[in-house]
């Protein structure tokens, strides 16, 4: 709550800088959400059964759970921007690759892959967002940024299935 005189409608929030990395992770988001519901049937046209498409989903949350900390810690010595666009050049080019999938074992090695890159670009995005956003508006911009990725999962899978 501000203190009394404080203003936060002083303190702009919807900043060329900050409406930019909401756009990068509503389109993240989106690229995620598109593929989720089309997966299990991807993996099964490849010759997997359910436990292949269980495999499918899980290992790409496993090596992205993997990755959350080590980028954390490259955003921090590396820089925000060179990393988050390594990991939005691994999700893009993993998630253009899915159609040279043959078999089933290369889909399971690609959503590993492509785990990397989403674990890099999500934590990347995120806290470029904590940058960009004032510190007396944090809560309301954080929610801002957050809807983000809940209009894509509202999108996301309707799109995939028309896809």
């Amino acid at each position: 709550m501000p203190n009394q005189g404080e203003s936060t409608e002083q303190t702009p929030l919807w900043t060329r800088d900050f409406i930019r990395i909401a756009a990068v992770n509503f389109f993240l988001f989106l690229g995620f959400q598109i593929l989720l519901p089309v997966l299990p049937v991807y993996a099964a046209k490849l010759g997997g059964g359910n436990t292949w498409a269980g495999l499918v989903v899980g290992v790409y949350t496993f090596s992205s759970v993997l990755m959350r900390p080590i980028a954390g810690r490259l955003l921090d010595q590396k820089g925000r921007k060179s990393i988050l666009l390594l990991g939005l050049a691994v999700f893009i080019i993993c998630t253009l690759m899915y159609q040279w999938t043959l078999v089933i074992w290369m889909l399971l090695v690609l959503r590993f892959i492509h785990g990397f890159g989403w674990g890099t670009a999500s934590t990347g995005a995120s806290t470029i967002a904590s940058d960009f956003i004032p510190k007396k508006r944090f809560a309301e911009g954080m929610g801002f940024f957050g809807l983000t990725g809940t209009l894509a999962m509202a999108l996301g899978p309707a799109i995939g299935l028309a896809l």
